[in-house]
């Protein structure tokens, strides 16, 4: 593949060495090769994850059927923190929120055949096939 992209006409430096505006460090693109306000945003959301980790430690020693008078609302409450942890790494390590329609698309997509399969084992658990009693010799 060929690089399509324009670049500036080389300036030779104090050593002769062609001046790259691309290396780490240079003032090219204005920052002065400081990185840190890209990495922030990665450090809030990891530490976001410890704090949500240790939530769910915490959350486990809680017995929440009792409280609520139901049964399994202590996996309920479980599920509900690991899936705002998923939203999370999703939209921030897996760069989920910035992407366009064309990766959206097949991750409903997937969404719903998964959704579906669920469905699919729901009805199977609380309808299940009856059999006639004989068995297979």
């Amino acid at each position: 593949m060929a690089d399509t992209h324009t670049h500036a006409p080389e300036s030779k430096g104090d050593h002769g060495h062609a001046a790259d505006a691309h290396s780490h460090g240079s003032d090219a693109h204005g920052h002065g090769g400081s990185y840190l306000h890209h990495i922030r945003p990665y450090l809030l959301v990891g530490a976001a994850l410890f704090v949500f980790t240790l939530i769910t430690v915490g959350l486990s020693y809680v017995d929440f059927d009792h409280i609520f008078s139901s049964h399994g609302m202590n996996m309920k409450v479980g599920l509900a923190v690991a899936t705002f942890k998923v939203c999370l790494v999703g939209a921030w390590f897996m760069h989920l929120k910035s992407e366009k329609r064309n990766i959206w698309i097949p991750l409903l997509f997937t969404f719903f055949f998964c959704l579906g399969l669920f469905v699919l084992c729901l009805l199977a658990y609380f309808n299940p096939i009856m059999t006639t009693g004989h068995t297979l010799h």
